[in-house]
């Protein structure tokens, strides 16, 4: 088990009036609107808790509309209201037919009715806080976290200095024994939980920032904060092969009219790994390291605003890890190399090791671990082949075990003649004849 997440840095604090909230009141108007539209008929506390903003705001907000004929309100629900809720909040709205005709004509510039975005300046200084986390990666720490793998004190002794120092780190080794595994779980050591925004205001634009796929919620009572954030786990942001030049920058969706956060942006205050580096279609290892080399040494990327004509800094705080299979010098040359301070080899897994991880996958799936069936595996499939050992090849092996038995109608079970039918349908012979 990994150690229990500490507290957050900070809570970012609830605004205390409209202006505080960095936004424009035409801009929150157009939000509200939006939301109505898509929604039709809304209470007034539940389009607060859409926008994430107080409903004191909001509810300024809705009386503009009404008055401008955009919506009318719909009599009351007292009993859907919270303790200490003003009543208007219980208000329900619909939309108009005039509110209708102006959201088109909003939604034709941009159809974003998400939570209201934070301010550029505000994400920065937060970020900015939040990499400043002060804790110290021990042997004892990195032992807790890397708990679940099984590596050697040499990897982690070499591991450990570079996520303490929070510097770009090259992986390299053999497939297949845990270099992905090592960056998942290197994202918990990296500090306590972070607040993401859910979406970020540049120069009347929209980033759309919170990713469920990278951004993993933490659910715990919090003090009165802005809403705005969501509290989530360091990040781990991963791409392999499929990665491309437009995947570092921003995105823009012609359709619905915002920005989508780049990879690195969303990667902020965790991890950020470049697998199966050297292997990216359209992308060569040399120029994906000269688009980070900057921020990497800097500590500062540069976003393009296109619609808005104009570039933003944005703080770029996460630790880079490239992942790769290949050799290292025959992908970039000794100033690239010097540049990616930290290499750390992942090597094959002794015999020793090889056998404590039968030990934890046989665990895993409740099947009775036999040492001399290993034994038997290792000396006939390994030793005597010469076949290196790999960590990902006890899980997959006995994978095939479990759906062999299921095949043949028993329950599974570790057998010297079931992993023989395993290891003919998993290894490539060279001596098989074709």
């Amino acid at each position: 088990m990994f150690p229990a997440a500490p507290a957050p840095i900070a809570l970012p604090p609830m605004p205390r009036s409209a202006e505080e909230t960095g936004l424009p009141f035409s801009f929150v108007c157009d939000l509200v609107l939006k939301v109505l539209y898509f929604n039709g008929s809304m209470l007034g506390g539940d389009v607060a808790r859409h926008v994430c903003i107080p409903f004191p705001f909001v509810e300024t907000t809705l009386k503009f509309l009404a008055d401008e004929g955009y919506c009318a309100s719909a009599g009351v629900r007292a009993t859907v209201l919270d303790e200490n809720e003003s009543i208007n909040a219980g208000m329900q709205f619909t939309i108009t037919t005039t509110g209708r005709q102006r959201a088109r004509e909003l939604l034709d510039i941009n159809q974003y009715a998400g939570p209201a975005p934070v301010p550029i300046g505000d994400y920065n200084a937060m970020a900015a806080r939040q990499a400043d986390v002060g804790i110290a990666v021990n042997r004892e720490r990195l032992r807790a976290v890397f708990s679940s793998l099984v590596l050697s004190q040499r990897v982690l002794d070499h591991l450990g200095p570079a996520l303490s120092a929070r510097h770009a780190c090259f992986l390299y080794g053999p497939s297949g024994n845990g270099k992905t595994s090592i960056a998942d779980a290197s994202a918990r050591v990296m500090g306590p939980p972070v607040f993401i925004p859910r979406a970020l205001y540049v120069h009347g634009e929209v980033i759309r920032f919170y990713d469920p796929i990278y951004h993993t919620p933490i659910d715990r009572p919090l003090p009165p904060h802005d809403t705005r954030w969501q509290l989530a786990e360091r990040p781990a942001v991963k791409a392999g092969g499929e990665l491309t030049p437009r995947m570092l920058e921003l995105g823009f969706d012609a359709a619905l009219g915002f920005y989508e956060a780049s990879l690195q942006l969303k990667a902020n205050g965790g991890l950020l790994l470049i697998d199966d580096f050297g292997r990216q279609q359209k992308m060569s290892p040399r120029d994906l390291l000269n688009r980070l080399i900057v921020p990497l040494e800097n500590g500062v990327d540069y976003v393009n605003i296109a619609r808005a004509g104009t570039s933003v800094a944005v703080p770029f705080t996460c630790l880079l890890m490239l992942s790769t299979n290949l050799e290292p010098h025959n992908l970039m040359d000794e100033a690239f190399l010097r540049r990616v301070r930290y290499k750390v080899h992942v090597p094959d897994p002794t015999r020793d090791e090889f056998a404590e991880i039968w030990r934890r996958v046989c665990a895993s799936q409740e099947i009775p671990y036999r040492e001399e069936v290993i034994s038997d595996l290792i000396s006939r499939h390994y030793v005597a082949k010469g076949r290196a050992f790999h960590g990902s090849h006890p899980r997959d092996l006995l994978n095939h075990v479990i759906h062999l038995c299921r095949y043949l109608g028993r329950d599974p079970e570790l057998t010297t003649k079931l992993l023989d039918e395993a290891c003919e349908t998993y290894f490539v012979d060279d001596s098989t004849d074709i």
